[in-house]
């Protein structure tokens, strides 16, 4: 399933809509189906028809409303996203009570492509944290058996914390994925900033703007990250970092950002900034 493959205004289904498609499966199709799934899902008449209307034009149904091979894969896929993301949820430490609502966000926030790698990543993998303590980081950098010198790709999330772990509005504010580099000099994360855009419900416009200024916390202390060539350094020293059984990494930073988007100041809070490859 290629990126920008699924359609809404930003390019993502809703899982209300992704439950439109399997409630017509479930009924088998067909353009008299309309009226139950509308009722079956809590949604308006119009709302499922305008939605199929949009998956005839994309390929996703025929015009008699039956899922073409590209649209099974394509709800399959999704459907396998919403049984894989939780795994994630749980070990980036997300309360069991707020799993539900970080899936659906990160299903109606986070292109598909980045899901699917983050979820085949972590399916059926077991954590093995260093000197066999989680969320500790031995002396020194755990790194150096692992990576080579060069530049890694990472792909991460960036969670609220005042806000019970929702997914913070500064992880709109960076490219994906990330960069660990790491040479004779150090290692480090490397974020790009990218433009914001955000919903004003006091203007009744989408405004953009960019972050700031980002904070990482290192032994209890808040520094400011370095900026080079327009990139936000954070050093895997300041990380909590275990070693996922296989090789792989993953691991954390609490941080802090601020931006400003159109009239709108997001003031300085505390975020938990979780990465992996």
């Amino acid at each position: 399933m290629a990126k920008g493959e699924n359609f809404k205004r930003d390019g993502l289904p809703t899982v209300q809509m992704l439950n439109f498609l399997e409630e017509l499966e479930r009924l088998g199709g067909g353009r008299g189906c309309i009226a139950a799934i509308a009722e079956n899902c809590g949604a308006n008449h119009s709302s499922v028809s305008r939605y199929f209307k949009l998956c005839r034009e994309n390929g996703i149904l025929t015009e008699d409303l039956q899922l073409t091979g590209k649209g099974k894969i394509w709800l399959r896929g999704y459907g396998k996203l919403r049984e894989d993301i939780p795994l994630f949820l749980r070990r980036a430490g997300v309360p069991a009570g707020e799993i539900g609502e970080n899936v659906r966000r990160l299903i109606e926030h986070v292109d598909y492509h980045t899901l699917s790698i983050m979820a085949r990543y972590l399916r059926n993998q077991q954590d093995h944290f260093v000197n066999g303590e989680p969320g500790r980081q031995p002396a020194g950098n755990p790194l150096k058996e692992i990576l080579d010198y060069g530049s890694h790709e990472v792909f991460f999330m960036v969670f609220q914390m005042r806000k019970g772990n929702e997914i913070s509005m500064a992880n709109r504010g960076f490219r994906k994925p990330a960069v660990i580099r790491r040479n004779k000099r150090g290692s480090w994360l490397e974020l790009e900033p990218c433009e914001m855009r955000a919903w004003s419900p006091v203007e009744g416009e989408e405004m953009t703007g960019y972050l700031e200024t980002l904070k990482y916390e290192q032994d209890g202390i808040l520094h400011l990250a370095r900026k080079s060539q327009g990139k936000m350094r954070i050093p895997l020293e300041a990380c909590q970092i275990r070693i996922m059984q296989g090789g792989g990494i993953c691991g954390h930073v609490f941080v802090t950002a601020t931006c400003s988007v159109g009239r709108i100041h997001m003031p300085e809070s505390t975020a938990r900034l979780v990465f992996w490859l």
